[in-house]
């Protein structure tokens, strides 16, 4: 075909808030190169944290730039290379990968393809696989939730946690204590939250343990740095944490500063703490697991159980909003400020119906005025580009002492340091030039004539203080000889 396709590319990365890194590009449509290929019209694709990551150059492993992002999205079977019997042009699919999915029309090996049913919509394909995949690994084959567990899950409106809750209420008796702002409470109740907390306004930590004094049974964290600690202080004997995510060290809104400082205080725990306490620590990364030919007859199955779950109306899907590709810097503004319940769909532009763009895709002002308030200075991108490269490291860093990490850390900030401290310095003496422009006229003439006296008379002035000096000890003789005579009187007329 010599048809055009458009795809969003990321150009480079970069925590900027424009998001002009983020461009629509025209690319020729794909040709099957392989015999096991099938080309696919997406219809619809979710947006997920990780994206959001990947465009800060947070996201690990990491592509190199210029590509397209997406790892998930529904469509139509457009062409089948030779030796595909699976399916047929026409089916439709969900298609998942590592990247490059944000596309028109996308080529993928038939393994990353998985029939939907008739009842399913192409939205709630592009919302089921990464929602859905990370929360039911995490529950059932790392944390292994049992009846009657008391779970604690974090942005429990998001899409994970929203995912998190409906899986948690098929087992019997588990009750989930959901964290979310006040005005998304009554949407986590409504989908299976039994204790819903607004971390905005308290402290989570002292709510949890009001409620359970003795602990709870499993953590979902997909923030990190100092919540990693509290949630593994939350946790009773036997109980079991999963990191997923990294949310509180990548806010858009979040400074230099203390963005080091939430990197800095994830959790760090010895073997031996691990035993002592008798908890479980684990972590789960879809990206690594979608690029692993070893963990695809797990991702398989797991994929096939929860297509069968939504038949049976065990899992339903919660939709945000809906944005064309050409949008998707308010997508991920919206996705950033914490403003979605659910799952927001990205839809290629060609997808997306005239009377419908205009109300879908924009943000509504109120919100707008939310996100302002909460984005970067444009002085900050460079604060986040050493965050991301500071993240990068972690993996490197391992092996080091904690002095002699911080040691190194310092090295590496020294540069930003001193040019803060000249800064600092300008603004100082900016600040002095100032202060004697505003001082009174006979003041700033008195100071240079005071400058200038003689040096000839700076020294006669020093000549009579060094003669002056000498008096002050003969002066004290003289007395003490006086008291010396007086006290010998005085004992002459006693005796």
């Amino acid at each position: 075909m010599s048809e055009k396709i458009k795809a969003i590319v990321l150009t480079s990365t970069s925590g900027g808030s424009d998001y002009s890194n983020l461009q629509i590009k025209e690319e020729n449509y794909p040709k099957l190169e392989k015999d096991d290929q099938v080309i696919v019209r997406v219809k619809a694709s979710g947006l997920n944290f990780a994206e959001l990551m990947q465009r800060q150059g947070l996201y690990k492993p990491q592509s190199k730039t210029p590509y397209t992002p997406g790892f998930e999205a529904a469509g139509v079977v457009e062409e089948v290379g030779s030796e595909v019997t699976e399916f047929k042009v026409n089916d439709r699919v969900l298609v998942f990968n590592g990247n490059g999915i944000w596309k028109e029309v996308v080529c993928l090996p038939k393994s990353n393809l998985v029939k939907i049913p008739e009842s399913m919509s192409f939205e709630d394909g592009a919302g089921l696989l990464v929602n859905y995949l990370t929360a039911y690994q995490i529950l059932f084959r790392m944390v292994n939730i049992k009846k009657g567990d008391k779970v604690l899950i974090h942005m429990a409106a998001g899409g994970v946690g929203f995912a998190a809750t409906q899986l948690c209420k098929t087992v019997p008796d588990v009750v989930v204590i959901g964290t979310a702002s006040a005005s998304k409470h009554e949407a986590i109740k409504q989908n299976g939250v039994t204790h819903a907390i607004d971390y905005t306004k308290s402290d989570y930590v002292q709510e949890v343990k009001n409620l359970f004094p003795d602990g709870i049974d499993v953590v979902l964290d997909p923030l990190n740095g100092d919540n990693a600690i509290k949630g593994y202080g939350l946790l009773r004997p036997f109980g079991r944490i999963c990191h997923y995510g990294a949310a509180s060290i990548t806010s858009e809104s979040r400074s230099f500063v203390s963005a080091f400082k939430a990197w800095w205080k994830c959790l760090t725990v010895t073997s031996l703490d691990i035993m002592s306490e008798n908890k479980c620590v684990s972590g789960y990364h879809l990206g690594y697991l979608l690029g692993n030919p070893a963990c695809s007859e797990e991702m398989s199955k797991d994929i096939a159980h929860l297509m069968d779950m939504y038949q049976q109306g065990q899992i339903k899907i919660q939709h945000d909003s809906t944005f064309a590709y050409s949008k998707i810097g308010e997508a991920m503004k919206r996705m950033h400020s914490r403003l979605n319940v659910g799952k927001i769909i990205l839809k290629p532009d060609s997808e997306v119906e005239a009377t419908t763009s205009v109300e879908e895709v924009k943000v509504s002002t109120d919100e707008k005025n939310v996100e302002q308030s909460q984005t970067v200075p444009e002085e900050n991108k460079i604060e986040q580009e050493v965050v991301r490269h500071e993240v990068e490291n972690v993996e490197s860093q391992h092996h080091l002492t904690q002095s002699e990490h911080v040691e190194q850390e310092t090295s590496k900030l020294a540069p930003t340091l001193a040019e803060e401290t000249k800064q600092d310095s300008q603004e100082e003496l900016k600040q002095e030039n100032e202060t004697e422009q505003h001082q009174p006229k006979e003041q700033q003439i008195e100071e240079p004539k005071q400058l200038e006296e003689p040096l000839e008379q700076q020294n006669e002035q020093l000549e009579q203080t060094t003669d002056q000096q000498p008096q002050e000890p003969e002066t004290l003789t003289s007395t003490e000889e006086q008291q010396s005579q007086e006290q010998e009187q005085n004992l002459e007329n006693a005796q």
